[in-house]
């Protein structure tokens, strides 16, 4: 296991642009855990909204669990400005590169 990069869309931290959004867009984010082990993902500033198919009733999070070999969606309003941190929870996941910035302005 100390052979690995940590990631998102295939680039680790210092390889990868920032994620930027518009104020008031609405995205979905899906993510795909390829790996055999759990990620946390927390994304500072902003609420994420599971979709788990109870529509109106969908959670609203700060952090996403991602299972092993899970593919899960969520949305994303960008009702904040400024630059947040979006990572794994899992601090050497992070360290290894598993962290994005995203700015929403």
């Amino acid at each position: 296991m100390e052979r690995f990069i940590w990631g998102f869309d295939g680039y680790k931290y210092s390889a990868a642009e920032p994620i930027h959004l518009k104020l008031g867009e609405r995205v979905r984010i899906t993510l795909v855990n390829d790996t055999m082990m759990e990620h946390p993902i927390h994304l500072h500033g902003l609420w994420s909204e599971l979709e788990n198919g109870h529509g109106e009733f969908n959670p609203y999070k700060h952090t996403i669990l991602v299972k092993p070999a899970e593919r899960i969606s969520y949305l994303l309003s960008a009702d904040t400005p400024g630059e947040w941190a979006y990572h794994c929870h899992l601090l050497y996941h992070m360290k290894a590169g598993m962290f994005r910035k995203v700015a929403v302005s």
